[in-house]
């Protein structure tokens, strides 16, 4: 479970300054707006009610915080699709489809190619579920890939 669930109680507080300090340009989409009392979350968009403006999930790519995250995951990964295995054009997934959920167990590697299939086949009839049932296990595989066999450590240095 993410820890980005657990708010203070006065993130609900609306009697309060916003935390952007009334600069959402500044804000970047992430954290402050998870916890702000203004921004409403739904289906994977995030709207801050104060300004009346969405708050873009692609914005929060240009970022310190995601820049950090995204390499970490990589890391994780091994530099490398964990369908294909191809190591360019590597691009983040998020498992649940909700670019504003960026907890680590939520996010996968997948190259270009197989995160455009990905998304393809979540379009189609039925396909959340093949997905859902694929992915998961991918990601378990590639897990046991990154370890070496005698000790259960990653077995890059």
């Amino acid at each position: 479970m993410s820890t980005y669930l657990q708010l203070r109680l006065d993130a609900f507080d609306r009697l309060q300054n916003p935390l952007c300090n009334d600069r959402p340009d500044r804000n970047g989409f992430r954290r402050l707006c998870f916890q702000c009392p203004f921004a409403v979350r739904t289906a994977g968009v995030v709207y801050c009610e104060r300004f009346s403006i969405p708050i873009r999930a692609r914005e929060k790519y240009a970022l310190p915080g995601w820049k950090a995250i995204r390499n970490t995951i990589l890391e994780r990964d091994g530099q490398r699709c964990t369908i294909c295995g191809g190591d360019e054009d590597l691009h983040i997934h998020h498992l649940d489809c909700d670019p504003t959920n960026d907890d680590p167990a939520n996010l996968l590697t997948l190259c270009g190619i197989c995160h455009a299939r990905v998304h393809t086949e979540l379009r189609r009839e039925g396909g959340a579920g093949r997905v859902a049932r694929v992915l998961p296990a991918v990601r378990r595989r590639a897990a046991r890939s990154t370890r070496s066999p005698m000790s259960g450590e990653t077995g890059r240095s």
